[in-house]
């Protein structure tokens, strides 16, 4: 006989309704109108404070302690309490239901700072939650008009829809990383280290790789600086990818101060990425292109330069700022997610060794001369693409 094992690469099934809600995209006009009710809560100064900007990591976790504490303890004393307990039963619920409204407001104000696939989630997590505390209500309700039975028994359905949301809660936390953190705790939200050490903050080891190919300058010198391989630029682009994705995060999390210049770090950056991609990598997948692959890659570059523009054009305070950011950044996961999976690996298969080497010439050169990039996005653009030219014309 022999034993079967789960298949790892299938997630659970709760993992699996978790990632179902990111990507419903019929959860946006909730999302909208749900953002622009609780916007106050997300602002700087109160913002900061629900967040727990002051104790130096989320404050959310920490309060919703105080409610699940205090219901679960309640339920118990139902089932092993007996009649004398019912008065301490009842006192709990409504302490529990006193702790809402901060637990929940902490909790907008990191909902705030998140992306939109995680809004999604968020928004089922305070559907249930809400199911909840109307459970809640009407347990502590029933017991005060002496239906005790009744009161336990609602408060155990309650216990299962707070059980729910708390695992959604638990998805964004702990999978989605949607917990605000002290940059000197984690160092998530800067790209590079004290010493300028750019590999050190990558913390997949092939992807740390990757930058040290890449980047020399910042991440130290290559072994054999001589040989240059297709799969040296593909880990390169992969690493230089969660490079993005660094910076991108940074300009979401950052302070309303610091937005303008986290997001034109990233915008410069991106445009170097954009400029060596589509003067030295397109050109060498010669059979995808016309094709679905390539014209599908083409309207994707077309609409995140255009969410770009519109960006760029808009208040960076307005809560519709707030929402097109949400939408730009899904649309750009998902647009290096295709890369990944489907153009590099074409690439590994036809990039010479002679080109390799130009190519990640090309992406140090780019990368070392963003901070100099400046104005809009297709200005960078523009430089970027002019200096890769220049640069393979040498």
């Amino acid at each position: 006989m022999t034993s079967q094992t789960p298949d790892a690469a299938q997630p659970p099934l709760p993992a699996r309704i978790a990632v179902a809600l990111e990507n419903d995209e019929r959860l946006d006009p909730a999302v909208d109108a749900l953002g622009e009710l609780t916007a106050p809560l997300g602002a700087p100064g109160l913002g900061d404070v629900l967040r727990g900007s002051w104790l130096g990591h989320a404050l959310h976790p920490s309060l919703t302690d105080v409610p699940l504490g205090l219901w679960t303890a309640a339920s118990v004393l139902d089932l092993v309490g007996g009649p004398s307990a019912r008065p301490a039963a009842q006192r709990l619920l409504g302490i529990g239901l006193l702790s809402v409204a901060p637990t929940a407001a902490s909790g907008w104000a990191e909902w705030h700072r998140s992306d939109r696939p995680a809004q999604r989630v968020g928004v089922a997590h305070v559907a249930l939650n809400v199911a909840a505390i109307g459970l809640y209500a009407g347990s502590w309700a029933a017991r005060r008009g002496q239906r005790h039975r009744l009161g336990a028994m609602l408060a155990l359905v309650g216990a299962g829809s707070a059980g729910a949301a708390g695992y959604l809660g638990g998805h964004l936390a702990a999978v989605r990383k949607v917990s605000t953190a002290h940059p000197g705790l984690t160092g998530a939200s800067e790209l590079r280290s004290a010493d300028g050490d750019l590999a050190s903050s990558v913390t997949n080891p092939l992807k740390a790789a990757a930058v040290t190919a890449a980047l020399p300058r910042s991440a130290g010198k290559r072994s054999d600086p001589t040989t240059v391989t297709s799969e040296d630029v593909h880990e390169a682009l992969v690493a230089q990818h969660a490079h993005l994705g660094t910076l991108l995060h940074h300009a979401r999390v950052a302070a309303p101060q610091e937005h303008a210049a986290a997001m034109r770090d990233f915008l410069s950056h991106f445009a170097g990425h954009v400029a060596v991609e589509s003067q030295l990598i397109h050109p060498v997948v010669p059979q995808v292109v016309g094709t679905s692959l390539d014209l599908g890659r083409a309207a994707e570059e077309a609409g995140l330069a255009q969410q770009i523009k519109r960006l760029e054009e808009m208040d960076s305070e307005a809560p519709i700022y707030r929402t097109q950011f949400g939408l730009f950044e899904e649309a750009m996961t998902k647009h290096l997610s295709m890369e990944e999976g489907q153009e590099l690996p074409e690439m590994v298969n036809r990039l010479r060794d002679d080109h390799a080497a130009t190519v990640m010439a090309a992406l140090t050169a780019v990368i070392d001369s963003a901070p100099d990039r400046s104005g809009s996005y297709a200005r960078m653009l523009d430089e970027a693409k002019a200096q890769v030219r220049a640069l393979t014309h040498e």
